[in-house]
């Protein structure tokens, strides 16, 4: 738990500037911390105080994220009131979370490094599941009901494919996740 909380915190300094203060004035890491703990707290069977730590999270900044979501080092949820995100869903590495986000129904699969915009929803059903592909940007307002492949921009109702992009183009507009990314790259090369 605190190796995640370790990389949520730096992809959250990366991504605000300021001083210690930021971490008083924006919700984003409080919500992260307080969802990790409800996840470590599942974790370890102490299901009732896991949920009361969702509904504490709910309560206060009004996101509700179950214990059960399994999410990837480095989740940063910006202005993330209202983001709803169901138990059946598997959350990759350095995925980025807009405010009003629902992710719902029983498969849904976000890739590492994904981002999705304000208001979109993600929904899959029992038949249908749902997986977004690896850097890929869900559009504000998208409502996506089918999978995604990697490096795909998505907008609409219902969420349809309008560009790919390449990673060198998607570096250039983050690059607090160059080092990350580079060593995904050498990890995989090794791996072959």
């Amino acid at each position: 738990m605190f190796n995640l909380i370790k990389e949520d915190l730096r992809i959250f300094w990366a991504k605000q500037p300021g001083g210690i203060a930021k971490m008083f004035y924006y919700p984003d890491i409080r919500v992260v911390a307080l969802f990790r703990l409800s996840q470590w707290l599942h974790k370890y069977r102490l299901k009732p105080i896991a949920y009361f730590i969702t509904n504490i999270n709910d309560l206060l900044h009004g996101v509700w994220i179950g214990p059960r979501v399994v999410a990837g080092e480095g989740l940063s949820l910006g202005h993330p009131r209202g983001v709803v995100i169901n138990p059946g869903t598997n959350i990759g590495r350095y995925v980025t979370i807009i405010s009003q986000v629902t992710i719902g129904g029983p498969s849904v699969v976000i890739g590492d490094y994904v981002e999705i915009g304000a208001g979109a929803k993600i929904i899959s059903m029992k038949n249908r599941p749902v997986e977004i592909g690896k850097h890929s940007i869900i559009g504000a307002g998208a409502v996506v009901v089918q999978s995604i492949p990697p490096y795909s921009v998505v907008v609409g109702v219902p969420g349809k494919v309008v560009k790919q992009i390449d990673l060198s183009s998607w570096l250039e507009d983050r690059p607090y996740y160059k080092k990350t990314v580079a060593l995904d790259s050498t990890t995989q090369q090794k791996n072959m």
